[in-house]
């Protein structure tokens, strides 16, 4: 799938080439991989998730005037459109034609209806909780992209639906190319529990938002799942939507609620019953989708051959596989945008 792939993140290859002249070439073989981005998992994707951090952080020197005018949402479709799909595309392009099988762009059956309801249920019920413990509900009036662009909608028709494609629809699919997509392809080389890890925490870091990482987490996660489910990266899209347009449309309400009360105890009950409840009938759906997929027969289902297992490192390996995500310099200048974003946050 990648031609960094050969080498190892677990056991760094000892058989770099060395010569008598040059500064690199007097480093150490592990020093040498780290600084060519051998010892890491997927140096190409996190070399992605660098330029997309860049790009965000960039876009906030924006002045504030310019996207106050008439133009707005097109402002911010453009902006988007500049930080999430045109470096995916370049990134896609200059991948062998086999990566884009990967990225599992295929319809939606009929058949998965209730697993998305349920998953954008869990969604939407499972982050607001951990909002609410976060102090999200209570510090964000309104939904925002990246703590940079507000939502304001004057309740025209015309606003709405600009608001959804703007703030709904164009993050969902960029975020989810991304990070569902592209992500999960380069990791999931050590299982889907891995990749589904590692494409949470740099979805989580691309937000900027130290306090929110654990909404994120849980966000990224439940999106792999339903990704790997029922492979279909358009299923994880159509529940990000969902929770994009949850936080438009309601999340103001909420969070006023909360605001303006003293006691959030019927709130959080409501949430946790449906929390419960959705998760109970996603789980039913999980089981049945897999049912079936156990039942068909490999010879005539061959994207079964190309589904990864579920964990394929043993426990001794998780932590310093973790840490080989990161370890390029790409990765670390990554994490040092991701800590660059939240100082920023912290300060305004």
């Amino acid at each position: 799938m990648d031609t960094e792939s050969n080498h190892s993140p677990i056991e760094a290859s000892e058989e770099t080439p060395t010569s008598s002249k040059g500064f690199f070439s007097r480093l150490s073989p592990k020093k040498q991989a780290f600084l060519k981005g051998h010892a890491a998992v997927s140096n190409s994707a996190t070399i992605l998730a660098l330029v997309i951090y860049a790009l965000l952080l960039l876009s906030r020197l924006i002045d504030s005037a310019f996207l106050s005018r008439e133009s707005e949402y097109l402002s911010v479709i453009l902006l988007q459109l500049l930080i999430f799909p045109i470096p995916a595309y370049l990134y896609i392009r200059l991948k062998p034609k086999e990566f884009t099988h990967a990225l599992r762009l295929k319809g939606l059956r009929l058949s998965h209806l209730f697993l998305l309801l349920s998953g954008s249920a869990i969604l939407i019920c499972g982050c607001t909780l951990l909002g609410m413990l976060c102090g999200m509900m209570t510090a964000q009036p309104s939904f925002t992209l990246y703590d940079t662009f507000a939502s304001v909608n004057d309740g025209s028709v015309g606003a709405t639906i600009r608001l959804a494609l703007a703030y709904g629809l164009l993050p969902a699919f960029c975020e989810e190319l991304v990070f569902r997509g592209i992500f999960c392809a380069e990791h999931e080389r050590y299982g889907i529990l891995y990749a589904s890890v590692i494409s949470a925490l740099f979805f989580g870091f691309l937000h900027f938002d130290l306090t929110a990482l654990p909404v994120y987490l849980f966000a990224g996660m439940l999106l792999s799942l339903i990704m790997y489910v029922t492979r279909s990266l358009a299923a994880a899209m159509i529940v990000h939507l969902c929770y994009n347009l949850f936080g438009i449309f309601v999340q103001a309400g909420l969070s006023g609620y909360c605001r303006g009360t003293g006691s959030v105890g019927l709130l959080v009950v409501l949430l946790l019953a449906l929390l419960i409840l959705s998760a109970a009938f996603f789980c039913g759906e999980v089981a049945r989708i897999l049912r079936r997929r156990a039942r068909a027969d490999l010879l005539n289902d061959p994207e079964s051959r190309t589904t990864p297992g579920l964990n394929r490192l043993p426990a001794r390996k998780w932590p310093r596989a973790l840490l080989s995500a990161f370890a390029s310099p790409a990765g670390i200048a990554a994490v040092l945008l991701w800590l660059l974003g939240v100082v920023i946050n912290l300060i305004q």
